[in-house]
């Protein structure tokens, strides 16, 4: 029985072709599922930061009610400052204003703090915004090249893996057992092409009757991984074995 090395390449470009379609399958899933990922992640983004818009908005806005009520009650007060009736009365009242007049100075600084924030956390929405809004363009681009991409990648498999079965069909009987057994667990691995006197899929080192099987057209299996292997192209004669 004999098997040619053209016959085995093109076996082997055949199931490089099968891994590079089904990876191309498999990838389109992913990529969408990696872009929705993104856009939930960011619609997350934006969520938080208009909760914490939002509290900081109700923050400043009850810290300024509590200035105006703090205002209010130092007019009052004042009144009553004009009104007093005695030097004990005066004292206390003039105490209790200068009081409030330097925690208002504190509330002031709060607020003005607090406006701050706002303006920052208003300017970060915004930008959330813009990129949840790029980034949901982008997914449904990704999905929608995906989609398009689908019916023509399984057309091509289906082709390719019709190739298979006829350069398969041509294997010689007594080793198809052999390759079918690697294949179904290795694929395109389930075949090497030697790479000067060893094993190109795992380095292992080949014995001189290997290399003098492999110019003889016959089959040699790598006795470390498995693979059916073949000489490259345009070698067909012995280098120095």
């Amino acid at each position: 029985m004999s098997v040619t090395a053209d016959a085995l390449r093109e076996l082997h470009q055949i199931h490089k072709q099968l891994t590079d379609l089904r990876g191309r399958l498999d990838r389109g899933p992913k990529q969408i599922a990696g872009s929705e990922s993104t856009v939930r992640r960011m619609q997350m983004e934006v969520e938080q930061i208009k909760e914490a818009y939002q509290k900081a908005r109700v923050s400043c806005d009850g810290k300024q009610l509590q200035l105006k009520g703090r205002e209010d009650k130092i007019d009052d007060l004042q009144n009553k400052l004009n009104l007093a009736a005695s030097n004990k009365e005066y004292q206390a009242l003039n105490d209790q204003i200068a009081a409030d007049k330097q925690a208002n100075l504190v509330l002031q600084d709060e607020i003005l703090e607090g406006m701050e924030k706002i303006d920052e956390l208003e300017a970060k929405l915004k930008a959330a915004a813009a990129s949840l809004a790029k980034s949901t363009e982008e997914g449904a681009k990704v999905k929608q090249r995906v989609e398009g991409e689908h019916a023509g990648l399984e057309s091509e498999l289906g082709r390719v893996q019709a190739e298979l079965k006829v350069a398969e069909a041509n294997l010689p009987v007594d080793i198809k057992g052999n390759y079918d057994r690697v294949a179904k667990v290795r694929g395109e691995e389930a075949l090497a092409e030697v790479d000067g006197k060893v094993c190109g899929g795992c380095y292992q080192m080949l014995t001189s009757n290997m290399m003098n099987e492999l110019y003889m057209s016959r089959p040699v299996f790598c006795k470390s991984c498995g693979a059916l292997l073949y000489l490259p192209e345009g070698r067909v004669v012995d280098d120095g074995d």
